[in-house]
C-alpha cells in the first residue's frame, strides 16, 4: 500500500485543543498509528519502492546467470551420462592407449587359476623336463652323503655298501653286527659308519662313541677287479691332553729314533760331549785339568747346553788320576759343580753317565 502524507500545522494558541487537533497541530494516537503503519508497510515492501537501480548498487557489473534449483543441481551431479557432451580430445583421453580393464572377479580367477592359463612352456622359462631332473637328482645323489638311518640286528657291514651315513645304536658287534672291527666283537656298540666312494670302490668309516672314553675311529676299503674289503684299521689319537695309550706295539722293521750329538768345554780344560738318541742321553767327559787345580764346591763356569740336560740333578763320578775321590754334580738346569777332593793341575778325568732329559729337542 502507499503511504498517506499527513499534514502537520503550527499549534494556534488562538484556538482551543480540538480545533488544534483538527487543523493537525496537535499529535494524537491516530496520526502516531498512521506513522508506524506507514513505517511498518515500507519495511515489508519488497517490490523496491525508492526505484533502486542496478548502476546504483553495482549489481550491472555482475553477470545475470540463472541460479538452478537444488532439485536440479542435484540431478546433474547425479547423471554420469556426459550431460556436457565432453569429448575425449577435450580432456586428453586421446592421448591414453584405450586398453579394457579386467573386472575384479576376472583378475581374481585369473590370479586363481594354477593350470598355466598362458601355456607356458618349460623351454621358456628355463625349467628342465622330468627326465633331465631325474638325471640331475640322480647324479646329486651319488655325490651327497646322505642319512640312511638306523643299521639292524643282524647286518653285516661287508654288505653296506651304499653311500651314505648309517647309525649303530647299542647293538653287540660280532653277534647283532657282523665283521666289526676285532676288538669291538662281543662290546655294546654306539657308533656311525660312513660309506663313501662309488659301489665298487668304497671306503667305510666306522666312529665308536662313548660318554666315558674318547671317540674311535676305524677304517677300511672296498676296491679291486673283484671288489674285496681290506681289514679294518684304527686311527690312533691324542686325548685332550695329548696323551696317545698305545695297548701294543709291534715293530716290522727299523725303529729309527732321531739323534744329534754335540761337544762343549765342561771347564778349567777338561771336554765333554753329548750323544743324545730320543731322550736318552749319554755324557762323556775327559781331558786335564790344565786351566790350574780344581777346589772342591768349585761351580764351573760352563753349563751342560740346552736339549742336553738331565730331568733332575745327577752325581758324575770321575776317575782322576792324581785324586782319589773326584766327582761333579749335574743339575737339571745345566750348571757343574765339582763336588770331590780339590784336584791339582794337570790331573787326568775320565767319566761317563747316562741320564733322560726333558728338553725339547736340539736343532743340532
Amino acid at each position: 500500500m502507499s503511504y498517506e502524507k499527513q499534514t502537520w500545522n503550527k499549534y494556534d494558541d488562538l484556538k482551543t485543543e480540538e480545533e488544534n487537533i483538527a487543523n493537525g497541530a496537535v499529535v494524537t494516537d491516530n496520526r502516531m498509528n498512521h506513522i508506524e503503519e506507514g513505517i511498518y508497510s515500507h519495511t515489508i515492501d519488497i517490490s523496491n519502492p525508492h526505484k533502486v537501480t542496478a548502476a546504483q548498487v553495482g549489481l550491472d557489473k555482475v553477470i545475470n546467470v540463472k541460479q538452478a534449483s537444488k532439485v536440479e543441481f542435484d540431478s546433474h551431479t547425479s547423471n554420469n551420462s556426459n550431460p556436457h557432451k565432453v569429448t575425449a580430445a577435450q580432456i586428453g583421453l586421446d592421448k591414453v592407449d584405450n586398453i579394457q580393464q579386467a573386472a575384479k572377479t576376472d583378475f581374481d580367477s585369473h590370479v586363481n587359476n594354477k593350470a598355466n592359463p598362458h601355456a607356458v612352456t618349460a623351454s621358456q622359462v628355463g625349467a628342465y623336463t622330468k627326465t633331465e631332473s631325474d638325471s640331475k637328482l640322480t647324479d646329486l645323489s651319488n655325490k651327497v652323503i646322505a642319512n640312511k638311518g638306523g643299521l639292524a640286528s643282524g647286518t653285516d657291514l661287508d654288505n653296506v655298501i651304499d653311500i651314505g651315513t648309517y647309525r649303530i645304536g647299542g647293538l653287540t658287534g660280532g653277534t647283532d653286527i657282523i665283521n666289526v672291527p676285532s676288538e669291538r666283537s662281543g662290546t655294546t656298540i654306539y657308533a656311525y659308519l660312513t660309506v663313501s666312494g662309488t659301489t665298487t670302490s668304497v671306503v667305510q668309516e666306522l666312529i665308536v662313541y662313548d660318554s666315558k672314553t674318547v671317540s674311535q675311529i676305524y677304517s677300511r676299503s672296498r676296491s679291486g677287479s673283484t671288489p674285496t674289503l681290506s681289514p679294518w684299521s684304527k686311527t690312533v689319537m691324542a686325548d685332550d691332553s695329548g696323551k696317545v695309550t698305545v695297548k701294543a706295539l709291534e715293530i716290522t722293521n727299523t725303529l729309527k729314533r732321531k739323534e744329534v750329538s754335540k761337544s762343549f768345554p765342561f771347564g778349567y780344560g777338561i771336554q765333554a760331549t753329548a750323544e743324545r738318541v730320543g731322550e736318552f742321553i749319554t755324557l762323556t767327559i775327559s781331558g786335564n785339568n790344565s786351566a790350574g787345580a780344581i777346589p772342591s764346591g768349585k761351580l764351573m763356569d760352563e753349563t751342560i747346553p740346552v736339549g742336553y740336560r738331565p730331568r733332575g740333578n745327577y752325581s758324575l763320578n770321575v776317575a782322576c788320576s792324581n785324586q782319589a775321590f773326584a766327582a761333579f754334580l749335574i743339575t737339571y738346569d745345566g750348571k757343574i759343580t765339582y763336588v770331590g777332593n780339590t784336584v791339582a793341575i794337570n790331573g787326568n778325568f775320565r767319566a761317563t753317565i747316562s741320564y733322560i732329559t726333558g728338553n725339547d729337542f736340539p736343532a743340532s
